[in-house]
């Protein structure tokens, strides 16, 4: 399944691996459409969500570029686009996030996305 995430004037379209973590995607999909407020960690955009997931399922501590996430501490949506503050040669996360999926289009347009962005995550008609 695809999405289509838009965070001010920036789109991307996400592909979400339901076999990666079925239970994580399932109630993404579930939550659709989200809304919520951007925030930036060095080279991350994540979200907050009403999404509650309490089980690891394709946990990492490591990620690769253009990896999609939740973050089961802070219930949120991590996008990764780059390096973040405690990367060393790896792209790291704050802590262990459930990957989901992939962002399928121009990462470098998250760049863009600011603090304070709205966030809009729905399905993707293509």
């Amino acid at each position: 399944m695809r999405l289509k995430l838009r965070a001010g004037n920036v789109e991307c379209e996400i592909e979400l691996y339901e076999e990666w973590a079925p239970e994580t995607v399932r109630a993404l999909v579930e939550a659709l459409p989200i809304r919520s407020t951007a925030s930036r960690w060095g080279d991350e955009v994540y979200f907050t969500t009403d999404i509650v997931v309490d089980k690891e399922e394709n946990s990492k501590d490591v990620v690769e570029l253009g990896d999609v996430a939740y973050w089961i501490p802070g219930r949120a949506i991590c996008l990764f686009f780059g390096k973040t503050p405690v990367s060393d040669d790896k792209i790291r996360p704050a802590s262990a996030v459930n990957v989901i999926g992939k962002i399928i289009s121009d990462l470098n347009v998250l760049r863009k996305v600011k603090d304070g962005d709205e966030i809009v995550v729905e399905k993707s008609l293509s």
